[in-house]
């Protein structure tokens, strides 16, 4: 076997099988009062400190790049040093929030790790403490940030440091020559970076590396960005000087794709249930709705999420100033990464129409073989909508994704979002504010149902409601977004993003250059299709009175089974069908306008205010909180994926799922609304299969879609799988906005999947 085969076997066999130690969760900074006196952000700072001079050390055989991050991930819990105070835990806990309240998400700045090195961003820090000093009346809240960001990102030098002893150690241990000089070698790299800036491309992808292991174990879990834009001029340089071949290269890239995916578990015994926890990065609970909280403690939707590292890597697209940004580097980091079949980091490429044919081929020819991934993003539709949301030219054809899908701008972005849950909101509309479900009282009373003499007035109270959720969650935010920083600072982070040096502001408290705080609309189908079928059977045909369908959702269909076929016969989104499909693209255009109206009147704050469409890997627990729904839908079952029909409902094959997501307009849409469908394998054979996947991808841009992903994973494989799972490590199904290995999810989770290829 050669280097990456021995890699590969290596994670397959031991990594991925071997349960993780946590570490971090049995330490404190709050030593003695000195410490206890200083402000938490400089605790903060003092606590990764703490991580960077303790945390473990590992060199793995025929790596080329060193360093293991500690365990946690946004399924599995965060663990860090103690560094907030019990009173101050107190305090946050009743908005919400705590020391893990940190939402990670979005791409740090990882050019400048490699372009100016520790030693750069240091001298930035300092010359803007000596300005901030040198003002009349200073503001020391600001140099005390400053100092905090300076002492995190100087401590990144710490572990570099302890991997040069460890390494020259192991070297001096090595009896196998080549070896000894490739840990010499890497020994050399250690000692030079992140503390310089990067010389070579071997040194840029250490650095890059030794700043992501530092992020991810202080609880920050960014994604990586565009890798094959700031990443090329080290490997350009290097080959062309010759001191790298594209195999030397190719094998660098293999150690380090792998690097990202060594703390995966592919078996749910080493799962441990009482870590996760919901997320509580919120900041203030919203008043007079059920919020949706994404909870992983349960057996059912905890082993999804375990592998999840909200870290994403996406390639291709354009360069700032336009031209196209493919490049040699871009085929390498697609290959090694299809090559190791894994699912962290998630792989996206972007597409325009200077894309050259050569790499829809390569996607294609991965993405019909089953993995789900690359996922695909059409540069125009998703750039239009950026500028629509006020981002500068440059900076959208720059753009990136996040730890999930949603689209924002590396290294200059403070990302957040808030679900909005369209179907509940109907809940609501048709059962006087309670939740099905819950059995209580949680929204908005609009009176009988019964009252709405017309569709139309039907649908403007559901738009009203809407915009009270809408509304209702942006002054929940702008209200509370300080907060976190009374609790979960980001020294770190803000270090290596721009604009907050600068402004001396902790990145999710303004000091990014962008401040989104996106509303993500979920349960879009299942709302679609229940708009459709109160139209057509109440309004249209009088086939029954709301009260009668209504009262049939409440008893879950029971005694009403002819109203629920007709419930399912009626249109539904994903076949092409302008019945549902209008509906759906009026949904879209007026939470479009309540958005513009919220920025008019000022009342955003400091945020934009972008949409998408999408539910993440909660689809099932979406489901779970919804009782029946007019489109047929029983209590308690799952909801469609992101911007994809409900399960079993496009009927009528790929393209006129296509064809009714695109019919709306999604210029607003900057987040990005994603597509994720279904194919035949048997279909995308040879030649001519390779060449109708292109045309897939090709006419979903053409036709103006944001972001899609396609499965070819078949029924057949996922039964033997959950039979035979020794034989299926490598098998992985698409489950939100990254995949997972089907053998690591839930029996629940798995039968979503095999409905899903069923018909």
């Amino acid at each position: 076997m050669d280097r990456r085969d021995r890699i590969k076997k290596r994670l397959f066999d031991r990594e991925f099988e071997t349960k993780k130690d946590w570490w971090g969760q049995d330490k404190t900074i709050l030593t003695c009062e000195e410490v206890r006196e200083k402000s938490i952000v400089m605790r903060k700072a003092l606590a990764i400190e703490l991580t960077m001079r303790n945390m473990p050390l590992e060199i793995k055989a025929d790596e080329l790049i060193v360093g293991i991050r500690t365990q946690g991930g946004a399924g599995s819990g965060r663990v860090f040093p103690t560094y907030a105070l019990p009173e101050e835990e107190a305090w946050a806990a009743g908005y919400g929030l705590s020391p893990h309240s940190i939402w990670g998400h979005h791409p740090a700045r990882f050019e400048v790790i490699i372009r100016k090195g520790i030693l750069g961003i240091v001298e930035d820090i300092d010359d803007r403490i000596r300005k901030e000093l040198c003002l009349k009346g200073p503001d020391l809240e600001k140099v005390d940030r400053l100092q905090a960001m300076r002492l995190s990102i100087g401590s990144v030098r710490c572990l570099s440091e302890r991997y040069v002893k460890l390494l020259c150690q192991a070297a001096g241990q090595e009896e196998d020559s080549g070896r000894r000089a490739e840990l010499f070698e890497m020994a050399r790299v250690c000692g030079r970076v992140p503390y310089h800036p990067a010389q070579t491309f071997h040194e840029a992808l250490q650095s890059v590396f030794f700043l992501f292991c530092a992020l991810h174990s202080t609880m920050e879990f960014v994604p990586l960005g565009r890798v094959d834009q700031f990443l090329y001029p080290y490997y350009e340089r290097d080959i062309s000087e010759g001191r790298l071949t594209k195999s030397g290269a190719a094998a660098l890239v293999s150690s380090w794709i792998a690097k990202f995916a060594e703390i995966t578990q592919i078996r749910p015994s080493n799962f441990e249930f009482d870590r996760a926890s919901a997320y509580d990065f919120s900041g203030g609970a919203g008043k007079g709705f059920q919020g949706f909280v994404a909870d992983y403690s349960t057996e059912e939707n905890y082993g999804i999420a375990y592998n999840n590292l909200l870290n994403n890597m996406i390639i291709g697209g354009l360069t700032p100033g336009g031209a196209c940004a493919v490049n040699d580097l871009t085929y390498i980091i697609l290959d090694e990464w299809a090559y190791l079949e894994l699912v962290t980091p998630v792989l996206s490429v972007r597409f325009n129409k200077l894309t050259p044919p050569d790499l829809y081929e390569r996607c294609a020819d991965i993405l019909r073989k089953g993995s789900g991934e690359p996922a695909i993003y059409n540069d125009e539709a998703i750039m239009k909508a950026l500028l629509a949301d006020g981002v500068s030219l440059e900076d959208a054809r720059d753009y990136s994704n996040d730890g999930c899908w949603e689209t924002l701008i590396p290294g200059k972005t403070n990302f957040q979002f808030d679900m909005v849950e369209l179907a509940l909101l109907l809940e609501y509309l048709l059962h006087r504010g309670h939740s099905l479900i819950r059995r209580r009282a949680e929204g908005p009373d609009l009176g009988n149902p019964s009252c709405f003499s017309t569709y139309d007035d039907f649908y403007q109270a559901f738009i009203s409601l809407l915009g009270q959720r809408i509304r209702a969650l942006v002054k929940n935010k702008v209200q509370h977004y300080l907060l976190r920083k009374r609790i979960a600072p980001s020294p770190l982070l803000s270090s290596v993003m721009e604009g907050c040096i600068d402004s001396a502001e902790d990145v999710y408290t303004g000091g990014a250059v962008y401040n989104f705080h996106s509303m993500i609309l979920t349960e879009a189908a299942t709302c679609f299709d229940s708009l459709a079928a109160i139209k057509k059977l109440v309004y249209d045909e009088g086939v029954c009175t709301m009260q009668q369908l209504a009262e049939a959702c409440r008893c879950n269909f029971q005694g009403y089974e002819f109203l629920r076929d007709a419930c399912l016969k009626a249109p539904k989104y994903g076949n092409d069908d302008d019945y549902v499909d209008v509906i759906a693209a009026r949904v879209l255009h007026d939470a479009a306008g309540i958005v513009q109206e919220i920025h008019r009147s000022g009342d955003a704050g400091i945020y934009r205010i972008p949409l998408g469409v999408g539910t993440f890997e909660h689809y099932e627990q979406l489901g779970q909180g919804l009782g029946a729904t007019p489109d047929g839908r029983l209590s308690g079952v799952a909801v469609g994926s992101n911007y994809s029909a409900s399960i079993g409902m496009d009927t009528s094959g790929p393209t006129a799922a296509i064809r009714s997501a695109a019919k709306a307009d999604l210029s607003r849409y900057s987040t990005s609304c994603m597509l994720d469908l279904q194919i035949n394998a048997n279909e995308v054979q040879g030649l001519e299969g390779l060449e109708r996947m292109v045309g897939l991808i090709k006419g979903f841009c053409a036709l103006g879609g944001e972001v899609l992903t396609l499965t070819g994973v078949d029924e057949k494989q996922m039964l033997d799988a959950q039979v035979h799972p020794e034989n299926h490590k490598n098998l992985r199904v698409r489950v939100g906005g990254f995949s997972a290995y089907f053998i690591s999810l839930s029996k629940i989770h798995q039968e979503i999947m095999i409905q899903r290829v069923k018909h």
